[in-house]
């Protein structure tokens, strides 16, 4: 990638970042905080590398899913919907390679490690 792609690429970025960060929910799209958390994470793909960066995120939804399995099965519902509902989150799964089935096994288990 040259150097004007590299510039390119990271007004883009930026431009992209400050949009989530400042824009204004729309109907449907899901936790803005989420979305802005992704966006975050989707530009550390380059200084980290993928690999850092999915480990860490697989991490982090374990970690989340485990602090809501404890309050029941509803709070793993709503937070796994919440998840599901933000594109941008979607979109950082994708680039990382976790699905969303991944992301329900997670869940699973977590509710099993704590059912009530």
């Amino acid at each position: 990638m040259g150097i004007v792609a590299k510039a390119k690429q990271g007004v883009k970025d930026f431009h992209e970042g400050l949009s989530v960060i400042f824009s204004k929910p729309k109907a449907g799209e899901g936790d803005r905080k989420l979305a802005k958390l992704a966006v975050l994470v989707e530009g550390q793909l380059d200084v980290y590398g993928k690999q850092a960066v999915r480990t860490q995120v697989i991490k982090s939804i374990e970690g989340d899913m485990n602090r809501a399995a404890r309050k029941g099965k509803e709070a793993v519902d709503t937070l796994m919907q919440n998840a599901f509902d933000t594109p941008e989150y979607m979109r950082m799964l994708h680039r990382l390679g976790l699905e969303e089935s991944l992301v329900r096994v997670m869940a699973m288990e977590a509710l099993k490690k704590y059912a009530k």
